[in-house]
C-alpha cells in the first residue's frame, strides 16, 4: 500500500489530518494512487475532493478545516464560529455551520450551510491551519438568530469587551440590515438598548444583576460610571446611581476572591466613602444560590439609601 510521504504527513499535521487532492498531487501523488489510499482506508473522503488521514481524529476543527478546503468562498460562523473564538454565552456545537453566498451549491453533508449575498473580505478570516471563520462581529451578528435576547445581550456585551468594541457591531448591523434576514430584530433590540458611549458590563452575571435590578423598580444603574477619588484616581463599579452616589458592585469569588483582593476591595470601599459614596456588594456564590434573595437584598438597601439622601 503507498505510504504518505514527509511533506503530506506535516500538511496533514498544520490541517488537522485533513489533505486535498491538490495537496497530494502537488506532493507527487497520481489519482490512481490517489484512489488507491481511499480504497485501502488510508484516506478518508469527507467533502469532493477533501479527505483526512485515517490515523488523525474526527475533530470539530478537522470538520471546519474540510468544509474550508472544499468550498474556497464558505465562511464558518454562527455558533461554530464562536467555538473557534471562545465566544462566551452560546451553545456548543459539533457540526460546522458554514456561509456561502446564495449561488453556490457546495457542502452537501456533514455541515449547515446559511445563505447571504452581504460576504464582504472583511468578513473572513483566513487562519494557518486552513480553517477560513467569520470576523467576531460577523459570527457575533450570525449567532442572533440561533439566540435568546437575554443570552444574545450577554453576548453582545462579551464581544464588546474582548473583540471589537461599539462602532463596528453598529457597522455590521447597518451594512446587514435587510427585511427578513434571520436574527436581525434580535439584533436591532439589543444594541438600541445601550449608546454607543457606554463600556460593557464585565459578565453577563453583571448584566443580569443589573436588569433585575432595573425590573424590581430600581433605576437604571449607569454601567461602569467614572468616580473620582480624593487620589484622583477613578474607578468604574458595575452598576451606579450618581443622583444618590450608590453603587453597585458583583464580585467573583470563584474566579478570584483571594485575600489580596478582598483588601483592594475594602480600601476602594473606604474611598468611596471618603467622597460620600456608598457601595453594596453581592457575590457570584450569592446570586448562584438564592438569586431573587439577593437582587431583593440589593433593592432594600437601594430604598435605605434614598431615605438617607432625603433626609
Amino acid at each position: 500500500m503507498p505510504h504518505l510521504t514527509a511533506r503530506v504527513a506535516a500538511c496533514a499535521a498544520r490541517q488537522h489530518g485533513v489533505v486535498t487532492t491538490n495537496d497530494l498531487i502537488e506532493a507527487g501523488y497520481g489519482r490512481h494512487t490517489i484512489r488507491r489510499l481511499i480504497t485501502d482506508g488510508a484516506l478518508i473522503r469527507l467533502h469532493r475532493d477533501t479527505l483526512r488521514v485515517a490515523t488523525a481524529p474526527d475533530t470539530f476543527e478537522s470538520r471546519c478545516t474540510a468544509a474550508s478546503l472544499a468550498e474556497p468562498s464558505a465562511i464558518v460562523t454562527g455558533a461554530a464560529a464562536a467555538r473557534l473564538w471562545a465566544f462566551r454565552h452560546v451553545a456548543s456545537v459539533d457540526v460546522p455551520i458554514v456561509l456561502v453566498e446564495h449561488s453556490r451549491h457546495p457542502l452537501a453533508r456533514n455541515v449547515v450551510i446559511r445563505r447571504s449575498n452581504q460576504i464582504t473580505e472583511a468578513d473572513r478570516i483566513e487562519r494557518p491551519d486552513g480553517i477560513r471563520v467569520a470576523s467576531p462581529p460577523r459570527a457575533w451578528f450570525d449567532c442572533a438568530r440561533d439566540s435568546s435576547d437575554r443570552r444574545f445581550e450577554m453576548l453582545t456585551e462579551w464581544v464588546i469587551d474582548n473583540h471589537s468594541g461599539v462602532p463596528p457591531l453598529w457597522e455590521m448591523l447597518r451594512r446587514l440590515e435587510q427585511r427578513g434576514r434571520p436574527g436581525l430584530a434580535r439584533v436591532r433590540r439589543v444594541l438600541s438598548q445601550r449608546a454607543v458611549w457606554q463600556r460593557p458590563a464585565g459578565s453577563g452575571l453583571e448584566l443580569r444583576v443589573l436588569k433585575a435590578l432595573q425590573r424590581a423598580g430600581v433605576p437604571e444603574l449607569r454601567r461602569q460610571f467614572p468616580i473620582e477619588l480624593q487620589d484622583r484616581s477613578i474607578i468604574h463599579p458595575d452598576g451606579a446611581l450618581p443622583a444618590i452616589r450608590w453603587a453597585v458592585e458583583i464580585d467573583h469569588v470563584t474566579w478570584h476572591g483571594g485575600r489580596f483582593d478582598a483588601q483592594y476591595d475594602k480600601s476602594r470601599d473606604r474611598q468611596l466613602r471618603r467622597v460620600s459614596w456608598q457601595v453594596d456588594r453581592v457575590t457570584d456564590q450569592e446570586l448562584r444560590e438564592d438569586f431573587d434573595g439577593a437582587i431583593s437584598d440589593l433593592v432594600g438597601l437601594y430604598e435605605l439609601r434614598c431615605r438617607e439622601v432625603a433626609a
